[in-house]
């Protein structure tokens, strides 16, 4: 990455080791050198390409229930792109929870919260997001995250209370800013800061520069009306809800810094930070459900 600028030098420096994967078999770096090549010759539509591509998921929720005869969920089909995966033990009566993965985020990963909502007699609705019912390549942006949980809460609400991981933390703000009404928010791995998020994605492709750029500028296309650049502290000041930011000291994704500085301007938020756990392996983390789970079935303020 010879024309790095001096803003993305300073990220890279930020990465761990092995956070950003290099090729290394003879095919894989041959793949790498076709697509800089490509993104010299036609950066557009390589730059447009990528984004989408970016933005797939690699696996379908419903054919993972039947592919392992997943009985715990209960399919309720909201719309040809939309469904949520009703999930409750025998008999609960406990408050309503809304769980929204990330993108590309498959809700086996919620497996540890969801034993712990379990035993809390939750029920819960896991929100099968478009593009994730089928590994069909269908783009999935903030946008398309965003509308999925209005429409959601719409069709089958209200909610007690919502769980989010990564970008779908950033669709809960945007769709609160639009009116949705849900009392108790828990943000588990927010990565407030968008176009960096974005920037490490292209990074992962080999883009750099002017050609990074432009990738950045396509994904952000692809997420309008909800711009990447769009400022979350206005955001935060003007929250009401009960909101508890999950955050891993270690997620370089999402730096803990802009969480720390976002329950500072949020009368309403408290942060709560864990030791050796990833942005995705929070998930897993028996501390990290046990506090969001505590947070969920408190009593209403």
């Amino acid at each position: 990455m010879s024309d790095v600028t001096k803003h993305d030098q300073s990220l890279v420096s930020q990465i761990p080791a092995g956070g950003i994967p290099t090729p290394t078999t003879p095919k894989a770096k041959l793949r790498r050198a076709a697509l800089l090549t490509l993104a010299r010759l036609a950066p557009g539509p390589t730059a447009r390409l990528l984004a989408r591509r970016s933005l797939y998921a690699s696996h379908g929720f419903l054919d993972g229930l039947t592919d392992r005869g997943d009985k715990r969920f209960k399919v309720v089909q909201l719309a040809p792109d939309l469904a949520v995966l009703r999930h409750a033990p025998a008999g609960a009566t406990g408050p309503r929870v809304l769980l929204v993965p990330g993108h590309n985020g498959h809700y086996r990963q919620f497996a540890r919260l969801l034993r712990s909502l379990d035993k809390a007699q939750a029920r819960v609705d896991v929100i099968v997001l478009p593009g994730h019912m089928k590994a069909d390549h269908t783009v999935c942006s903030m946008r398309h995250t965003t509308h999925a949980i209005l429409r959601t809460v719409a069709a089958e609400g209200p909610y007690d209370s919502m769980v989010t991981h990564c970008v779908a933390g950033n669709s809960a703000l945007a769709a609160l800013e639009e009116g949705l009404k849900i009392p108790r928010i828990a943000m588990i791995s927010t990565p407030l800061d968008l176009v960096r998020l974005a920037r490490l994605s292209g990074m992962h492709y080999g883009l750099s520069g002017s050609r990074l750029d432009r990738f950045v500028a396509e994904l952000d296309a692809l997420c309008a009306p909800y711009h990447l650049d769009t400022p979350w502290q206005p955001i935060a000041e003007s929250r009401t809800e009960e909101i508890l930011i999950a955050h891993s000291k270690e997620d370089y994704a999402a730096p803990v810094q802009d969480v720390k500085r976002f329950a500072e301007l949020s009368d309403s938020a408290r942060i709560a930070l864990f030791d050796r756990a990833g942005h995705n392996t929070i998930l897993s983390n028996k501390h990290a459900a046990a506090e969001v789970t505590a947070f969920l079935m408190a009593p209403k303020v």
